[in-house]
């Protein structure tokens, strides 16, 4: 190797070693945006991924997206839906996903655009014979998340007679285990929550029905601190190119994937 090629590799390798710190400090010095997750997550949305041990989810590709990359880092934390409002109250924490209908003071925070709409459905492990209806169900029991609110079915749920069992369960996989397993009759969770989980082939064995009807709307948007207008408007014109674009479907069909209810028994299942 002549002097001159020796040199020209060294020169190469300072370059690349000096662009590889340069990024490193760009990152480290960028904004730190704090993200309180509903743990242990829930798919499609925001999850935690045993296999890459990370978190995964429409959030974290909505934040990797080009409007928004290296702008600033997102730290996800640990909580659960009736501790975030607080820690955002107190400043501990700078935004979660949630829906403004579940918000018990929606004046004290700002509201993204939407990310997703959140419809809910009931699911069974038989076929239903028509629109799922509360009265026509009592006695009957229905798996939840626990800490979630369910405004369609709380008033059966709190009778002291003729009412609904509520059987929480720590997060919508459980929840369909405990209703494959007869633990209860129903299991109430949102469309792409329920594709994601029951179309897993740990219920290869197991069949799960969609009620015909929406028993509950709403859009999913990110709750903000109220004095963080600046992240609030970033959020909202990356949100607009997201969606537009199409990320958010790829997204959307990666994490929660393209099956349709009713989910049957894989081949050969017993």
């Amino acid at each position: 190797m002549t002097a001159f090629q020796f040199l020209s590799r060294a020169f190469g390798l300072l370059l690349c070693l000096t662009a590889l710190a340069c990024g490193a400090d760009t990152k480290d010095k960028s904004p730190k945006v704090r993200f309180a997750v509903n743990t242990p997550g829930a798919a499609p949305y925001l999850y935690y991924d045993e296999n890459s041990k990370r978190y995964e989810g429409i959030v974290v590709d909505f934040f990797n997206s080009g409007e928004l990359l290296n702008q600033f880092q997102v730290i996800y934390l640990d909580s659960n839906r009736t501790r975030s409002e607080g820690l955002l109250k107190s400043s501990s924490i700078d935004l979660f996903l949630s829906s403004e209908s579940w918000i018990s003071k929606p004046n004290d925070f700002l509201f993204s655009e939407e990310l997703i709409k959140h419809d809910s459905y009931i699911y069974s492990t038989s076929n239903f014979e028509g629109p799922f209806v509360p009265e026509e169900n009592l006695s009957s029991s229905i798996c939840t998340r626990y800490g979630f609110t369910y405004p369609v079915l709380q008033p059966f749920f709190e009778r002291k007679e003729d009412n609904i069992q509520r059987v929480d369960s720590s997060s919508q996989y459980t929840m369909a285990m405990m209703m494959s397993k007869g633990r209860c009759d129903f299991a109430i969770m949102n469309e792409h929550n329920a594709r994601a989980v029951m179309f897993n082939k740990t219920f290869c064995s197991s069949e799960f029905y969609q009620s015909p009807n929406v028993v509950s709307r709403t859009r999913l948007v990110f709750v903000i601190r109220s004095d963080l207008n600046s992240l609030k408007n970033k959020i909202d014109s990356a949100l607009k190119h997201f969606v537009e674009s199409g990320q958010r479907q790829l997204s959307l069909e990666r994490h929660s994937g393209i099956n349709q209810f009713p989910k049957i028994q894989c081949h050969g299942a017993r």
